[in-house]
């Protein structure tokens, strides 16, 4: 399993945080859980409201999938729209899993 850590800062003008809201809810969420070999999607929002305010989890199945995810179209013009409508302060962190066994 290849868990996707998504991390940044929501924009500053009210007007471009409503529509980031409605994208996110109604284009990248579920775009997102979409795509081939995502397994979970999960959203967190900073209580303390300090930064990063954001943060994203994406299980997906394979690190084939999550490079085809992070390679594609989709992904790429989700990225731009966040960026166009102030969304900054970004950060990504890739993990994955090892399967132990007593032998």
């Amino acid at each position: 399993m290849i868990l996707y850590m998504m991390q940044w800062d929501l924009p500053t003008q009210k007007a471009n945080l409503e529509i980031y809201a409605n994208k996110a809810r109604n284009d990248w969420i579920p775009l997102t859980l979409s795509h081939q070999g995502v397994q979970q999607f999960r959203t967190f929002r900073n209580p303390l409201e300090t930064t990063p305010q954001v943060a994203v989890a994406i299980e997906f199945d394979s690190l084939d999938s999550w490079r085809a995810y992070i390679e594609s179209r989709d992904y790429m013009r989700i990225m731009r729209e966040q960026r166009i409508l102030g969304c900054h302060n970004f950060s990504n962190q890739v993990w994955c899993t090892w399967e132990m066994r007593a032998g």
